[in-house]
């Protein structure tokens, strides 16, 4: 009679396969500065907002007073506007896929304008 012994263990198969990373969004944050209505063109920072595609951009206001931001030229990226940024804190995210550049402005302060730049990753 012919038998096989051990404990019923199998053997192990080989290694376990690597885990798939994660994949990371990169996120742009933006940022409404404090005192913005006063600031006019540097509502928004000294120099163009640049983000590349497939980022998120995470609107931020700094600012004491509610803001919201729209896109000048809408058909230019993907963003079109942003819903009421409440003041010292308020946020909304979005991610880009389409780019193109366009002005920005704030629909209840005009004279706050800057300029969205969305690049090829």
């Amino acid at each position: 009679m012919a038998g096989c012994g051990g404990n019923g263990a199998m053997p192990p198969a080989g290694p376990s396969p690597a885990p798939t990373p994660t994949p990371v969004t990169v996120t742009a944050n933006v940022y409404v500065l404090p005192d913005a209505v006063s600031l006019n063109d540097w509502a928004f920072g000294d120099e163009a907002i640049v983000i590349y595609t497939h980022e998120r951009v995470h609107w931020v206001n700094a600012d004491g007073l509610a803001h919201r931001i729209v896109a000048d030229s809408p058909d230019a990226t993907d963003f079109r506007n942003t819903d009421e940024l409440h003041p010292n804190g308020g946020e909304q995210f979005f991610t880009m896929t389409k780019k193109g550049t366009t002005g920005i402005h704030c629909s209840m302060h005009p004279n706050m304008t800057g300029t969205l730049i969305v690049r090829e990753h």
